[in-house]
């Protein structure tokens, strides 16, 4: 069998990505900069893993929440970081996902278990909410709420998290039966996409709305953590 140029090396971007996945754990900075330094140039290296983004702006359906056309800047509540994830001047750091707190809202439950998505697409979706979370709070609200990133860089790892769910979703025998989840997530990973790409704060401000919720809410039973009702599937869990 013979192999153009262009093969191999797409063959060898995914064999990358997949040691990329392995070394990373559950996804955090260390596993994207890996991926990221493999090429000269990391956008394309990025980019090049998964469909373009539409940047048209998203038509209202059954999957989005309304959002404001102005939203105030909501206060950052998150608790992904603790006492040592802090420096003695306040600086918060990133601080890997805690499997030991995931606790599943009764609204996304359903999609997970037998006959759903697997225990690996739970774990990734719970790393990709609490790992993005830190970032988008540090940069809407400085260096005391969240580690550090730009809008250019935060871009290109909602991207990075993006690609790693669609190839979850490939391998996903039951995806049909979370397909509603699944499109919710991936919509709300492109929207993240666009607002950091344009630098708009308004958008960025809905999509941390939406992210804190996934996270603290929906992923986590956070009782300390305000609840925004961001997202089609906001619940209140019982006291």
């Amino acid at each position: 069998m013979n192999f153009s140029r262009k093969s191999i090396l797409t063959l060898s971007a995914v064999i990358i990505l997949a040691g990329a996945i392995i070394v990373g754990g559950i996804y955090g900075p260390t596993a994207w900069k890996v991926f990221r330094g493999q090429a000269t140039a990391p956008e394309d290296q990025v980019v090049i893993q998964t469909p373009p983004v539409n940047y048209a702006e998203p038509e209202q359906d059954e999957m989005e929440a309304p959002v404001k056309e102005d939203p105030e800047p909501a206060e950052p509540t998150t608790t992904t970081t603790n006492k040592n994830a802090a420096d003695s001047n306040g600086i918060v750091k990133y601080r890997e996902p805690d499997l030991s707190l995931l606790n599943l809202a009764p609204s996304i439950e359903e999609y997970f278990g037998e006959a759903g998505l697997s225990d690996a697409a739970r774990t990734l979706a719970f790393g990709t909410a609490w790992n993005i979370h830190q970032y988008v709070d540090g940069y809407l609200f400085g260096i005391t709420a969240g580690p550090q990133m730009n809008e250019e860089d935060i871009k290109k790892y909602i991207i990075f998290h993006r690609t790693l769910w669609e190839k979850q979703m490939e391998s996903e025998p039951n995806a049909k039966e979370a397909a509603t989840f699944d499109v919710y997530m991936r919509n709300l990973l492109n929207r993240g996409i666009d607002a950091f790409d344009n630098k708009d704060k308004v958008r960025i401000e809905q999509f941390h709305l939406e992210i804190h919720d996934l996270d603290t809410h929906l992923f986590r039973d956070d009782q300390s953590s305000k609840v925004y009702g961001a997202t089609p599937f906001a619940t209140k869990r019982s006291d």
